[in-house]
């Protein structure tokens, strides 16, 4: 099965003053993608995501800037990088990775990018946008949010896209002081 282990965050619009996103995914930060995941290893899955979210404090995430996959000249992927929080989300994402090392997965071929995926560039249209918010966005700010979980999800293939179904959610304990 394809599955990710995710945070998520509040929904992104593609362009500033543009709706939100269609088709029910929620807006999310993958921490590990698993390509084609055994399904018998689920629970072991399950249990490392549980070990890394209680190794964590719950914390304020702020969603800024724009950046481009492969890069702002070609860009195949748009997303928004991370402010506030950021090192908080790359060691939440090493934790998982040692986790899932732990019980024999693997790390992660590439390196860690902590990004939230607006929209992919399947069209000429999408290019042009793309290319357009690239030139006058790297400031725009989303928002901020408090993450206080861990999600792992099934990622089902359709003619539409990609559906995103959730397995299981691990809490996160509250930060020291926090309401």
């Amino acid at each position: 099965m394809r599955a990710f282990i995710a945070i998520e965050v509040p929904p992104l619009p593609h362009d500033p003053g543009e709706e939100t996103r269609k088709g029910g995914n929620s807006a999310h930060l993958t921490l590990r993608f698993f390509e084609d995941l055994d399904e018998r290893r689920l629970p072991q899955v399950v249990a490392a995501l549980d070990r890394a979210a209680r190794s964590t404090s719950s914390f304020r995430l702020a969603l800024e800037g724009l950046g481009a996959f492969p890069n702002a000249r070609s860009p195949r992927v748009l997303w928004v990088g991370l402010g506030l929080g950021r090192e908080h989300a790359i060691a939440l994402a090493g934790r998982v990775s040692a986790e899932l090392e732990a019980i024999g997965f693997a790390p992660e071929p590439r390196g860690f990018t902590p990004h939230v995926t607006l929209f992919r560039v399947r069209n000429a249209r999408d290019r042009d946008r793309a290319l357009r918010l690239l030139s006058s966005g790297v400031g725009v700010r989303y928002g901020e949010t408090t993450i206080r979980e861990l999600v792992l999800k099934e990622s089902l293939l359709s003619r539409t896209g990609a559906v995103h179904q959730v397995l299981h959610r691990g809490a996160l304990p509250d930060a020291p002081g926090s309401p």
